[in-house]
């Protein structure tokens, strides 16, 4: 007997769990995919995804041996990543090993396991990705990544990849809410177009080359300006990258150069001196301290509060309580 439930959390998660494969096929709306069980067994399928801006992250688990074939839209390019129980996986033909990407980038793909398949990937806007890489790194996105196939990365990339994935899902399965701000959609975005970047990145044969000094020191100055004015709103890296002129590993460079810090962590203290001032104000009253946070786009609340504590020497509830002359 089939057993099917299907549920909706708030605009941004989708899930379902079920013993009939068509079932998995028909949520994964413009994947084209198809399904064929392989090995005997009862199949148990599950699969979520979580949508936001211009990436979507899914995981799927399916409890015996299947095939998968699948012609993803054009205008997508997912990167998956194994889990540690799957078993046996091929990948357009090759032999799934430890810290591999499945670039399913290049048309039509297919993926057979011979036992559990459990996965988890991100698929990215193609327009969005190719600019956003092109800022980052001042040149045009790398045909290598294309084409569908494996791609050996590092095992610190593979892992913190995969360990982004597995968190935001879960984050935002407990906390549906988060979903409904601007700013927190945009960092999510952020952190994980970067991470799926720095897994992708060791393919590559080749490196950036430092700027010249000028080229540095104005790029410096530049980004802190514009975060003077749009930190609220999260400027992504890539943003920042386009503001200096300078690729993500020169800016990086110019900013502990300069500041002693990175650049998205001098952003950070600007966001957290943001929501101190917002906690300071006059209509204090009436301000939420959870609010205040997920408008500057903290997600995690506890991470947010020990940091703002480091920083301030008092808890957002005390700067809340206290008062000020101005």
């Amino acid at each position: 007997m089939t057993n099917n439930t299907l549920n909706s959390i708030g605009s941004t998660v989708r899930s379902i769990v079920t013993s009939d494969i068509d079932q998995l096929s028909a949520i994964q709306q413009g994947k084209n995919r198809r399904y064929t069980q392989i090995k005997p067994g009862k199949l148990k399928g599950s699969y979520s995804e979580c949508s936001f801006n211009d990436v979507q992250i899914f995981h799927e688990h399916l409890t015996v041996g299947v095939r998968v074939e699948a012609a993803p839209n054009a205008c997508y390019m997912p990167f998956g990543a194994a889990l540690a129980n799957t078993e046996d996986l091929t990948f357009c033909g090759e032999s799934v090993r430890k810290n591999s990407l499945l670039q399913a980038t290049g048309g039509e793909w297919d993926a057979c396991s011979r036992g559990t398949l459990n996965y988890m990937g991100a698929a990215f806007n193609r327009t969005s990705l190719e600019e956003n890489y092109f800022h980052l790194f001042q040149r045009e996105f790398p045909c290598q990544w294309t084409n569908s196939k494996i791609a050996c990365t590092s095992p610190r990339a593979f892992n913190q990849y995969l360990y982004l994935l597995q968190r935001t899902l879960t984050l935002m399965r407990l906390f549906p809410v988060l979903g409904t701000y601007a700013q927190t959609r945009n960092m999510l975005n952020e952190a994980i177009l970067h991470s799926a970047l720095a897994a992708l990145t060791p393919t590559l044969p080749y490196q950036d080359k430092l700027s010249p000094f000028s080229s540095r020191k104005k790029g410096v100055q530049q980004v802190i300006d514009y975060l003077n004015v749009h930190s609220r709103h999260v400027p992504t890296i890539a943003e920042l990258c386009q503001v200096s002129g300078l690729s993500e590993r020169n800016l990086q460079y110019a900013f502990k150069e300069y500041m002693g810090v990175s650049p998205m962590r001098y952003l950070r203290l600007v966001r957290l001196n943001g929501v101190r001032r917002e906690l300071m104000s006059s209509a204090k009253k009436q301000t939420r301290i959870m609010d205040a946070a997920l408008n500057w786009g903290f997600v995690e609340l506890g991470r947010f509060s020990g940091e703002y504590r480091r920083l301030f020497h008092e808890l957002p509830s005390e700067t809340l309580k206290a008062e000020y002359n101005g």
